[in-house]
């Protein structure tokens, strides 16, 4: 288990509310500073990455709305029942970007709400901007973006959902195709939306993790992306994957809520581990990259346990592989 002084930001004073700067975004990442210094510097000076941990009561009630949570009742499970859900959700994305004359802000998800607490270094914490959660994912995006994609001769991302991330790459990655898949069809007419409102190379269509569509074949130097959407899935990811071991990228990035990097004699992670297995969220994934690897199957590039997330669990860890 990582030691809290070892996870707490390295320029905490004690008395000035600590605030991230490029070191602490580098050890969150799994980078350097320097690479968040080089590829990240609009993101550190634009915005407010102030916060206060919570301590005694405030920590407590975080702690019991936490347990309260583990009551399947109290949260779906993960699944096919919930594509309605995410068909409803994306479809309000869609109109929202269609009403507003193409603002990218539209496509943000609308499960990240603004002024939540969140799970920061293995603390609970709330940040001085409401906006915070939606600003990290910016700046963490843009991060992996040059880490794992600069190479890419085209971008898969499946679960796109709102296609935020999709319009993002499309934008950065000047020229590069883009293509978004998702079992929800508003997730094509978003990608619809935005090729005709922007003219960038986006395109894309239906997808099932559960039953992937064998005429969907990937560019050769494809880099394939899931961003939180994979915990849908549960343990049934042996389809999915087996979809990207016949067609072979060039490298897959998963940032996906990995629950064999949680450590139980940690009282958060411990109950994060509850929450993500009563949601039925994305079970054995990890494991299963590991015995691949084991057979001379792919080569995992990287493993990152990010210690970012909401006040249930910790959804920004990343797993990266290659077909051997």
């Amino acid at each position: 288990m990582i030691a809290a002084t070892e996870m707490r930001p390295s320029h905490h004073s004690g008395q000035d509310p600590p605030s991230l700067q490029a070191s602490d975004f580098a050890r969150l990442f799994g980078g350097t500073e320097r690479q968040v210094v080089e590829w990240c510097a609009p993101y550190l000076t634009a915005h407010d990455w102030r916060y206060r941990v919570l301590t005694g009561e405030d920590r407590d009630a975080c702690l019991l709305q936490a347990v309260h949570r583990l009551d399947r009742k109290a949260a779906p499970a993960a699944g096919t029942d919930r594509q309605p859900d995410w068909e409803a959700g994306w479809r309000q994305n869609l109109n929202d970007f269609l009403a507003s004359g193409g603002d990218l802000d539209a496509l943000v998800p609308k499960y990240i709400r603004p002024g939540e607490y969140i799970r920061l270094f293995g603390q609970y914490v709330q940040p001085a901007n409401r906006d915070f959660v939606k600003f990290y994912t910016q700046i963490f995006r843009a991060w992996l973006t040059q880490r794992f994609f600069e190479d890419a001769a085209a971008v898969y991302e499946f679960g796109c959902g709102p296609c935020s991330h999709v319009a993002y790459l499309a934008q950065t990655l000047a020229g590069v195709p883009v293509y978004g898949f998702d079992w929800a069809e508003a997730s094509g007419d978003i990608l619809r939306a935005i090729a005709d409102r922007y003219g960038w190379p986006v395109a894309g269509g239906r997808f099932d993790f559960f039953a992937p569509d064998p005429g969907v074949v990937l560019d050769d130097g494809a880099v394939v992306l899931t961003f939180g959407a994979l915990e849908q899935v549960g343990g049934d990811h042996g389809a999915f994957l087996d979809f990207l071991l016949a067609n072979r990228p060039r490298r897959c990035v998963h940032v996906e809520g990995l629950e064999e990097l949680y450590d139980d004699r940690d009282l958060l992670d411990a109950l994060a581990r509850r929450y993500h297995r009563g949601r039925n969220y994305l079970s054995g994934f990890l494991t299963r990259l590991r015995a691949l690897e084991g057979e001379g199957r792919i080569v995992i590039e990287s493993v990152h346990r990010h210690h970012f997330g909401t006040r249930f669990d910790d959804t920004f860890s990343y797993v990266v592989w290659r077909p051997a």
